[in-house]
């Protein structure tokens, strides 16, 4: 998977083991603001420092949050899931960067057919429910 990404950056750097930065496809990048990291598993991290969604970045060279992952199977996203947001709370992310990650996830899935289990169904809800509420007091 991160091959197929990274072959289609620009200015694309090895920064250490499984580590990369790149121009971000998402937005006029001169200087490369988009980094990569490829997990044990498989997985892929993305994030771009000028405030580009993964998304974007995604959709920009053709990809969909999905192809972050090694396999396509539900259960493996899940997992996914559980796993990113251990990772986003250890890097102290802001709460609502986690929310709208877990949004984008459950969107991606519903628009490729795959059915959420009821656990991850009321975790979008939750999401939903933060991120609107802080929208509101914001």
């Amino acid at each position: 998977m991160i091959d197929n990404l990274l072959s289609q950056l620009e200015k694309v750097q090895r920064k250490g083991d499984q580590r990369w930065t790149a121009c971000c496809p998402a937005h006029d990048d001169k200087n490369p603001s988009l980094a990569l990291t490829e997990l044990g598993d498989g997985r892929v991290l993305i994030k771009c420092f000028a405030g580009c969604a993964t998304a974007d970045v995604l959709n920009a060279v053709g990809l969909t949050m999905g192809d972050l992952f090694p396999d396509g199977a539900l259960g493996h996203r899940i997992k996914g899931w559980v796993q990113l947001q251990k990772e986003m709370e250890q890097k102290k992310q802001k709460p609502l960067e986690k929310e709208k990650t877990i949004l984008e996830m459950a969107d991606h899935d519903r628009k490729n057919g795959v059915r959420l289990s009821p656990q991850d169904l009321e975790r979008e809800r939750q999401a939903y429910m933060r991120t609107r509420n802080a929208n509101n007091n914001g």
